[in-house]
């Protein structure tokens, strides 16, 4: 009885480790034909292909690179630099010889002539406009009788030349008063036209910088009150880019250095500009923990504008040892890899994974990629890349 137990209990314990040993032996997934990836990116070329092709390389290097670090700025008009054109006194605002204000983006010059503002009478003189036109038209209609007068004594010799001379200049100053007393009434009939602004006090307004129109707050023919603002002009030849940074990078910040600025479309730094550091205006914003950093852009060019978002990249004080090669040596795949061809031995490229931590003058600093001393492709990689994927012919 004893041995046929133990038969039994050896038979169930065989037949668990057999079946232990199948399901080791049958994996959940299988990976059909496991190739790697650097077995399926090896390009071999004829010498005359090579040619054809225009390939050159170079071997990569190791060298001692700044460290930077990337932050959005804004850019901003210099203080001092912009103005907001106002009406000194309330009145109607008009365009250059009856025609509209210059529009938002229009180039102006110092001393330019942009809009005319007519001063607006007081309520009391607009109320007895209509009294005084009436009065103004009787003084004119004697005055012109007393100079006709004058002038019929003066060829009779009963009269003298002053009395003519004067009743003349009455005749003028009445033909004046009643001219400003007629733009009274048409500009409270609502009538702007130029006839009725060369009656009326008129103030010629001009800029006072050679700028870009940046906004424009009021419409020709619009009554505006005093201190009401009419256009904003800012100079944008120098700009300044205000660069919040984290109060901790204060101090790893090389200001002898100059800084990368770029759109936040230039993926490649192929658009780069340098900018100095400035001292300016000593900001900071407690919530995110940051304090502003200057930097003084030229802009002749036109490139940025005022409020625009951009790319920065500062220096900073330390140093790292970086690979570092042409950026015409990367291609990228349709997932936005990032790649270069390795040139082991003549007409042999192989394509290899790297990954781009910068671009600085034309350079890509590698943080990833094949050591120092490796052979690389910097011209045609793109036609090998069409070689490997059947692009090119």
């Amino acid at each position: 009885m004893n041995r046929l137990l133990l038969l039994i209990s050896l038979s169930g314990f065989i037949w668990s480790c057999s079946k232990k040993a199948e399901e080791k032996k049958s994996p959940p997934s299988v990976v059909e034909n496991p190739v790697k990836e650097s077995d399926l990116t090896t390009v071999r070329l004829t010498d005359k292909a090579v040619e054809r092709l225009g390939i050159k390389t170079v071997v990569m290097e190791q060298k001692q690179m700044t460290s930077t670090r990337s932050y959005s700025g804004e850019v901003m008009a210099v203080p001092g630099q912009s103005i907001t054109l106002m009406a000194p006194v309330s009145g109607t605002v008009l365009g250059l010889s009856g025609g509209d204000l210059p529009m938002p983006g229009v180039n102006v010059r110092k001393g330019q002539l942009l809009y005319r503002l007519i001063i607006l009478p007081s309520e009391k003189d607009l109320l007895g406009a209509q009294e005084e036109l009436v009065l103004k038209k009787v003084q004119y209609q004697v005055a012109t009788e007393k100079r006709k007068r004058t002038e019929q004594m003066l060829k009779d010799k009963s009269g003298s030349l002053r009395a003519k001379r004067e009743a003349e200049a009455e005749l003028a100053t009445i033909s004046a008063a009643l001219n400003v007393a007629q733009a009274r009434v048409d500009l409270m009939n609502g009538e702007n036209s130029a006839d009725v602004s060369d009656k009326l006090s008129t103030l010629k307004i001009e800029s006072s910088l050679d700028g870009v129109i940046q906004r424009v707050y009021a419409n020709a023919s619009q009554v505006v009150t005093a201190n009401a603002p009419v256009m904003d002009i800012a100079s944008i030849s120098t700009l300044w880019i205000r660069v919040p940074v984290y109060a901790g990078d204060l101090g790893s910040i090389d200001e002898a250095s100059p800084a990368a600025v770029s759109n936040l479309s230039d993926f490649n730094g192929v658009g780069t500009t340098w900018v100095k550091h400035i001292k300016g205006s000593q900001t900071a914003d407690a919530l995110t923990t940051s304090a502003d950093v200057f930097y003084e852009l030229t802009n002749r060019d036109g490139k940025f504008r005022p409020g625009q978002r951009i790319g920065i990249t500062i220096p900073l004080k330390s140093a790292q040892s970086s690979l570092v090669i042409p950026f015409s040596a990367i291609v990228y795949d349709i997932h936005g890899g990032t790649w270069i061809y390795e040139n082991p031995s003549p007409a042999v490229f192989i394509r290899r994974r790297v990954e781009i931590e910068n671009t600085e003058n034309g350079l890509a600093i590698l943080s990833r990629g094949p050591v120092a001393g490796t052979a690389i492709v910097i011209e045609g990689a793109a036609e090998l890349f069409g070689v490997e994927f059947g692009g090119a012919k």
